[in-house]
């Protein structure tokens, strides 16, 4: 038989698992999210960028 997961590496191998389903199902909306998910970590180093700079 197969060895139990242990529960830490339970969620994150349940998340990984999930979002390779998504993007085998739903390839555009996979991209379109993954395009979003980026432009806002963007918009988040920005204005992280603008604080530091006003800053020093």
């Amino acid at each position: 038989m197969f060895p139990a997961p242990k529960s830490r590496r339970l969620l994150p191998l349940l998340l990984l698992a999930l979002a390779l389903f998504f993007v085998i199902r739903e390839p555009a909306k996979a991209a379109s999210l993954a395009t979003n998910a980026m432009h806002g970590i963007g918009t988040v180093a920005d204005a992280l960028v603008s604080f530091a700079s006003g800053i020093g």
